[in-house]
């Protein structure tokens, strides 16, 4: 339990020392270039992308996975903004929809 404790305060720790303050990271507390963060959870915490959904024309959802089970939720805007909007840990996978009715 103090493992995923410590994930998740370490990962708010290395994304909060990349975050420049601008008005675009007002709404949300942990926004940088989007490479950057990518670059960020692929680097720190070995996650991957695993799954993405447009959010309108304004911005992306996407969600990355380590194979320790952590996570990270991400949304970018349409200039290459990226925010963290959740994390966590104990991710599982329930189901495969390819080919199937949503």
């Amino acid at each position: 339990m103090a493992h995923k404790s410590l994930l998740r305060w370490m990962k708010a720790l290395v994304v909060a020392a990349m975050t420049v303050a601008s008005p675009a990271g007002a709404q949300y507390q942990h926004c940088v270039d989007h490479g950057e963060l990518v670059a960020t959870l692929t680097e720190k915490f070995q996650e991957k992308q695993i799954a993405f959904g447009l959010i309108g024309r304004m911005a992306i959802m996407e969600v990355y996975v380590g194979a320790t089970g952590s996570w990270t939720v991400i949304v970018t805007d349409t200039l290459g903004r990226s925010c963290i909007v959740a994390a966590g840990d104990s991710w599982e996978s329930t189901a495969t929809l390819s080919g199937e009715d949503v």
